[in-house]
């Protein structure tokens, strides 16, 4: 018992200090974002060269069934490429936009010395529920506990 109320403090000995370090993103060494950066040039250069034969060979299939047909294939193809840039522009700056419309509301809920409090009133609560304390100790952190989540809760409102 004494083992689980000891796990039970280092827990939150550990939560508290991992809320600490910092939440930033980790950064990726130069070189392998330069690598990172060069393979996927080189995806995108393989996919176009892969898009530019295929319609080759579907200009020369169509051609060579009829004349008319590889024109009517080839109209087709250029009308595909121009919608498909004209809606690559669209989308660049629709997500633009998007960037720069996006606002994060805030609301103050509860900061640190409030959770740490919350920590400390669950952490004596089951340890008084588990060790048998005394019932009018228990019932007295029952409703501190029921205070504190009611102010957290219009905090919110």
């Amino acid at each position: 018992m004494i083992n689980g109320i000891i796990k039970l403090f280092y827990s939150e000995i550990v939560k508290t200090k991992m809320k600490s370090m910092p939440s930033s993103d980790y950064t990726y060494r130069e070189e392998c974002r330069e690598i990172r950066n060069m393979t996927l040039k080189l995806d995108s250069v393989f996919l176009k060269i892969t898009k530019l034969l295929l319609a080759i060979i579907i200009l020369y299939i169509s051609f060579n069934i009829e004349i008319l047909f590889g024109m009517g294939m080839l109209l087709v193809e250029l009308t595909y490429l121009i919608y498909k840039i004209k809606l690559e522009a669209q989308v660049r700056e629709s997500i633009e936009n998007i960037k720069n419309n996006i606002e994060m509301p805030k609301i103050p809920t509860i900061d640190e010395r409030g959770k740490s409090g919350l920590n400390v009133l669950v952490t004596l609560l089951i340890i008084g529920l588990l060790t048998g304390f005394n019932a009018i100790i228990i019932a007295t952190f029952i409703i501190v506990f029921i205070f504190t989540i009611n102010n957290i809760y219009s905090n919110i409102k």
